[in-house]
């Protein structure tokens, strides 16, 4: 199995696939989208760009090729190592490339420009699915007959009067509860006022440990085969002012991952990871576990 086939394959899973000493290539999803021709519309996917300078081995494309071909890490990166030769030397002959089902990657003026395919599926969801001739939508919905038109017209019309009505009862209920939980706050308060005075300072205090939930985006430092690497990475963050790092699971390959922190909303990650990137390792990627 092609370098290029198992790039593929783990950017149907993965947001970032690190190519040693060559590249990366970053993947953000996106809804679907028509063309610039408005001629074709493809369904959703990921957006697939190149970046030139997230170089660092991850271990997470050796190590896939290591445990899909049987062989050893060393191998797995030797093969890698000969294909970016032989990617670099074509490149510099020809000044273009092609990676199949990956994209096409052309030098101009030593600045390099990516063409991802556009007929390439890296979202799972979307797998199977393939673009559609928008011009067959167009002539399915010239030949609708006006009957049905009318039906659905009525039904359109009978929808939103019971979306209208709904909406009415549901606010009224919405109402009814705010103006019943404002009374009973009130309540409360003056009970816990009362209380107040009643209140015997030499309790003893009890301390209640409470289990702290973590976001489904998190933000990796680095993958490690070995248990006392992992935490030595986990001690090297903290030190740094990383209290929330910590190892987040294992991936596809055997290997531990360590965060810098996780976060609730793709916004803040991606914020984070802009300010992980510039200020501490350029090859730290976000992790999204649903």
């Amino acid at each position: 199995m092609k370098v290029s086939s198992y790039i593929f394959e783990l950017l149907l899973s993965q947001d970032c696939v690190i190519v040693p000493n060559f590249g990366a290539f970053v993947a953000r999803n996106i809804s679907a989208t028509i063309s610039s021709d408005r001629s074709k519309i493809f369904p959703p996917n990921k957006e697939l760009s190149f970046n030139k300078n997230l170089v660092k081995n991850d271990g997470l494309l050796i190590n896939a090729i290591s445990s899909n071909e049987n062989i050893s890490y060393d191998r797995a990166e030797q093969k890698i190592i000969n294909w970016v030769k032989r990617i670099n030397k074509k490149l510099e002959k020809q000044r273009y490339i092609e990676i199949k089902n990956i994209g096409s990657i052309s030098l101009e003026n030593t600045k390099y420009v990516f063409i991802p395919n556009q007929n390439s599926i890296f979202l799972k969801s979307s797998y199977g699915f393939n673009s559609i001739d928008s011009s067959q939508i167009l002539r399915q919905q010239k030949n609708i007959d006006n009957s049905y038109l009318k039906y659905a017209a009525i039904l359109i019309v009978f929808f939103s009067l019971t979306a209208l009505f709904t909406k009415s009862y549901f606010d009224s209920v919405n109402e009814y509860n705010k103006a019943s939980y404002a009374e009973a706050n009130l309540e409360i308060e003056k009970k816990i006022q009362k209380a107040t005075f009643n209140i015997n300072t030499s309790l003893p205090i009890v301390k209640l440990p409470i289990k702290k939930q973590y976001g489904n985006f998190h933000i990796i430092a680095g993958s490690f085969r070995l248990e006392e690497n992992s935490l030595k990475m986990i001690s090297q963050l903290k030190s740094k002012g990383f209290i929330e790092a910590r190892k987040v699971g294992v991936n596809n390959f055997g290997l531990l991952q360590v965060a810098y922190n996780s976060y609730d909303t793709v916004e803040e990650a991606r914020l984070a990871l802009s300010e992980i990137r510039a200020k501490e390792d350029v090859n730290a990627w976000l992790l999204i576990k649903i």
